[in-house]
């Protein structure tokens, strides 16, 4: 599996980072610019992005927008669409809203607790078994 962790905060990308090393590589952006050019490279080189996990509450692009962003980059590609989740320190019901709005595939609140991702993984068809080889840059 091959994911992108997006967030401006260094102690949750980081963290997010490591909870999902053993699933495959894992690229990092910390801003939604950062990640929408690291996303339109993965389509170009023709390896999509399996997982990506948005923060909410960035600047510029916020993470729902980015979310649209990221979507839109795919059909307009046609290609196969990535599972994404949007992850908040906020988890009022307008953000869960919002992204459930945005379609989103899953929705978790910080602090990030491993078993919860590992069970969101799990809800999305992911296991540790496939992880993916190293990617050719």
């Amino acid at each position: 599996m091959f994911s992108l962790v997006v967030d401006d905060e260094f102690v949750a990308l980081n963290k997010m980072v490591a909870m999902l090393w053993p699933f495959g590589q894992c690229d990092a952006a910390t801003n939604g610019q950062q990640a929408l050019d690291l996303f339109r490279q993965a389509l170009d080189k023709r390896c999509p992005y399996h997982l990506v996990t948005i923060d909410i509450n960035m600047p510029d692009p916020n993470g729902i927008t980015l979310l649209g962003m990221l979507q839109q980059e795919e059909r307009s590609r046609g290609a196969a669409r990535s599972k994404k989740i949007i992850v908040t320190a906020d988890g009022t019901s307008a953000n869960v809203l919002a992204a459930l709005t945005g379609q989103c595939d899953g929705f978790i609140v910080k602090p990030v607790r491993q078993g919860v991702l590992m069970e969101k993984l799990a809800s999305l068809g992911f296991a540790l078994a496939e992880v993916a080889e190293p990617r050719k840059h």
